[in-house]
């Protein structure tokens, strides 16, 4: 179980587990909106008895206190938070974690807060995010040619080959991946079928009203749309040993990105999950934690 804690003005869900004198290692989850808990369910577990894990629901998602009708908040503030989290904790510099999404918070956190953060850890980590829309719309075409769906086999067909702006391509996913019903997570999945996955949300302590926190959330962030500018320019400046997480088989960190990262990130290293999709911590779970440890303890 976790606890809230007053950071900036609310309260943030936070789940430590490991010694306080172990490495500390900070896990940012995707979505916008998704939450610690897949992470927490195994992961954060299994790591903790090597090193010491903090995992939060980012400001109004989930456990944490809601974003309310008013209240500023974007981008900044979950980097603040992040920032003012460590400083509560008494932690003089922690490795991070980011996964999809959270890959994006993490390197902008790492570029803004060097001196705190002292490795950079990327699972399928979403740096631009034209490029993953892009990419989403090129898995969903089996999927929806084997449902027969031609006339959304065809938008997808448009959204890859046409000039769109990255907000105009997350919402096309948005509205177009949601016609695939439960085959949506196909996209995603690989070496495990969604239905496992989707069972770790199977709580009754997960609500409506906690979900829509997360939807809140979410909005907010895409209304800014500060997420939208890509950060494969800012690779480059990143100096912290940093590693790449990255599943054969995802939809979100395609090609493109990872060959930007390899070619722009000064210090860098790559692990490929062969049976993975965008969720290697879930889909090969024993090599995802050896080689977290590894580089952890370098």
């Amino acid at each position: 179980m976790g606890n809230l804690i007053h950071i900036r003005g609310t309260r943030i869900y936070i789940e430590e587990l490991g010694q306080s004198n172990e490495e500390a290692l900070l896990y940012l989850h995707g979505g916008p909106g998704a939450s610690c808990i897949d992470f927490t369910y195994h992961q954060a577990q299994v790591l903790s008895s090597c090193i010491r894990v903090i995992a939060i629901d980012q400001r109004g998602v989930l456990r944490s206190d809601p974003i309310q009708e008013g209240d500023p908040f974007g981008i900044q503030d979950i980097i603040e938070d992040c920032e003012e989290i460590r400083k509560t904790l008494g932690i003089e510099r922690w490795s991070v974690l980011g996964h999809s999404f959270g890959g994006y918070m993490a390197l902008l956190y790492a570029h803004q807060y060097p001196n705190s953060v002292k490795k950079v850890i990327y699972e399928a980590p979403m740096f631009d995010s034209t490029l993953s829309m892009t990419s989403l719309f090129r898995f969903a075409l089996p999927l929806f040619e084997q449902e027969n769906q031609a006339d959304y086999f065809q938008e997808c067909q448009k959204y890859i080959h046409g000039t769109y702006s990255s907000s105009e391509l997350w919402n096309a996913w948005l509205q177009i991946g949601n016609q695939l019903g439960d085959k949506r997570d196909y996209v995603y999945f690989h070496g495990i079928d969604p239905l496992e996955y989707n069972k770790i949300f199977d709580n009754p302590e997960v609500t409506e009203e906690l979900l829509n926190r997360s939807y809140i959330h979410g909005r907010r962030l895409q209304e800014e749309g500060a997420f939208f500018e890509s950060l494969l320019p800012l690779l480059p400046s990143i100096q912290q040993p940093s590693l790449l997480l990255s599943g054969k088989y995802d939809p979100v960190c395609c090609e493109e990105q990872t060959r930007a990262f390899k070619d722009l990130t000064p210090n860098r290293r790559i692990i490929l999950f062969e049976g993975s999709g965008h969720f290697p911590r879930i889909e090969e779970r024993e090599k995802y934690t050896s080689e977290l440890l590894k580089f952890i303890s370098e």
